[in-house]
């Protein structure tokens, strides 16, 4: 296509000006030379200087650890590793590219299930192919038109500068233009971010009153899912479900909603519908395994974690504990065989990581003790106990090791290793939830129960002897006693997150602390590694910056 054509179909666009895209950094990715190198002289063509090229998802993620990306255009197919799907989850779970960075999905894959997966994972855009020169400038400029527009706010959303990214949303909108309905959703989506979901909700009810647009039901029904109005949520979810059938998202929101309400039997219906229609996307197949392993629907829970596996074979959002998981159902089922198998695939998929051996002996303990071979189940309890108190990330294992210790005798150890997961998570509702199944099913359920209310209440009476001491104006004493706490359960994020919260408020009256101040920033950074989405770690991140500001201090 030559350069006159372009120039005139760009002139047609809605601004009338068209986009430099000899500015812009071009991320191209396709496992075939050819198309790379048609891609090359179309972007070429538009004007497009700066393109780089990767044959496959491992050179793509090695490229964008080291440059940032203005258009990202990513053939779904990509041969032997990663398909596009796993490449774009893995680049949005690792915040690899800006909020201002397009990301066009291009394929000639016209498989129903993949086109569906793909789209719900939100690239800004999806063309399939064969396609002619103009229609990709068309889109590319378009989007990037619409990115342009909103730069203002998605450099101080880059910067985790929330509060200042909304007030730019409110000087956006003081002036009447085509993208006041996105903006909207934008201010509200960062409202939702920051926690504020009365402020999210009143907005998205104001779209609503303008136009029914399904992600606004969607964004909705999210305020009141966050503000514990579980059944007004699930109904909305569901009329957005009926009224779009394709709609992936709103099937696991009204999932959780059930589940939050008790009904874990509607919130498997629900994530089975979806999963049918979508079958590829890792995260619904490992909530709809945890779902039905707790409603002892096994051949389901089967299903789900061999799909986990299956479709993440070579996605970074797969683990040991996937196959822990699976290994756990065949136990169940008494198939301890494949069980045994299972985590011996793991140990070779992970190279025996320390992770993979964990759960590998905990799993094989287990295995062994159902089928009988009682020496043989300690000896790998031994083995796990080892690994146990060697590895830093324990999560969901600790439930089997502990599991693996009452079934073999050891009441003292699994009770001890329980207690401290709990503690660790007191307000965890879903891990109680796995907790109080893993003491059902070896038959102490109401001794589970006991052993999980004692173990919350104790971090519970710690937070409230904090909040007391805060409240009679000891705030120096509650900072101390939060502190003391988050060395005893350094991996509970509310307790670490309190501590953090109680020496800023601390300052704000007492004056600036370094050290402190330097506390704050440790607690904070360390939840963030393990949760980079805590809507409370990005409050205290902003009263961070204002007790910082108050005082003259330059962050």
């Amino acid at each position: 296509m030559n350069e006159s054509v372009f120039q005139a179909k760009a002139a047609a666009t809605d601004s009338g000006e068209t986009t430099n895209f000899q500015e812009k950094y071009f991320l191209v990715i396709d496992d075939a030379s050819g198309m790379r190198s048609s891609m090359r002289t179309t972007i070429s063509t538009m004007g497009g200087v700066r393109i780089d090229m990767a044959g496959n998802g491992i050179e793509a993620i090695n490229r964008l650890e080291q440059r940032s990306y203005d258009i990202i255009l990513c053939d779904y197919d990509l041969g032997g590793g990663k398909d596009g799907q796993q490449l774009l989850e893995e680049i949005k779970h690792r915040r690899l590219v800006k909020n201002s960075t397009i990301f066009m999905m291009v394929t000639a894959e016209r498989s129903y299930e993949k086109v569906v997966s793909a789209v719900e994972l939100a690239p800004d855009d999806y063309l399939i192919k064969p396609f002619a020169g103009q229609v990709l400038l068309l889109r590319l400029e378009r989007l990037a038109k619409k990115k342009t527009y909103f730069l203002p706010v998605y450099e101080l959303m880059d910067k985790q500068d929330y509060r200042s990214a909304i007030q730019a949303c409110d000087k956006l909108l003081e002036s009447s233009n085509q993208h006041q309905i996105d903006l909207m959703r934008l201010k509200a989506e960062i409202c939702m971010m920051l926690g504020d979901y009365a402020q999210s909700g009143l907005i998205y009810e104001l779209i609503l009153s303008i136009r029914e647009i399904p992600w606004a039901s969607m964004g909705l029904a999210k305020s009141l899912y966050h503000r514990a109005q579980f059944g007004e949520a699930a109904t909305i979810f569901e009329q957005v479900t009926k009224a779009n059938p394709n709609y992936m998202e709103a099937y696991d929101w009204l999932a959780k909603s059930h589940t939050a309400a008790g009904d874990e039997t509607t919130a498997q219906t629900a994530l089975m519908h979806a999963t049918k229609k979508s079958p590829r996307t890792l995260h619904r197949r490992k909530t709809l395994g945890e779902i039905a392993y707790r409603n002892n629907d096994l051949e389901t829970a089967q299903d789900s974690y061999e799909a986990v596996l299956e479709f993440g074979k070579n996605s970074s959002l797969t683990s040991p504990e996937d196959y822990a998981n699976l290994s756990r159902v065949f136990i169940d089922m008494g198939d301890c065989d494949k069980a045994m198998t299972v985590m011996k695939d793991a140990r070779k998929t992970f190279k025996n990581s320390p992770e993979s051996l964990l759960h590998g002996a905990v799993m094989d303990s287990l295995a062994l003790e159902k089928s009988g071979d009682k020496e043989a189940a300690k000896a790998e309890l031994n083995k796990a106990m080892g690994y146990f108190d060697q590895n830093q990330a324990r999560g969901g294992v600790s439930l089997d090791l502990s599991r693996a210790c009452f079934q073999l005798g050891d009441e003292e150890a699994g009770k001890k290793i329980v207690q401290n997961y709990i503690k660790n998570n007191h307000d965890d509702k879903r891990i109680h939830r796995h907790a109080e199944d893993m003491f059902k099913k070896i038959g102490m359920h109401d001794v589970g129960k006991e052993i999980i209310r004692d173990s919350s209440r104790t971090v519970i009476t710690l937070n409230n002897q904090a909040v007391r001491l805060a409240q009679t104006g000891d705030l120096k004493g509650s900072v101390d006693l939060l502190m003391q706490a988050v060395a005893e359960y350094k991996e509970n994020s509310v307790v670490v997150l309190n501590a953090a919260h109680a020496i800023l408020v601390y300052m704000q009256t007492q004056g600036w602390d370094d050290d402190l101040a330097q506390a704050a920033r440790n607690y904070m950074s360390a939840v963030k590694a393990r949760d980079p989405d805590n809507q409370k770690c990005r409050i205290l991140s902003e009263l961070y910056k204002d007790v910082a500001r108050q005082y003259g201090i330059k962050l």
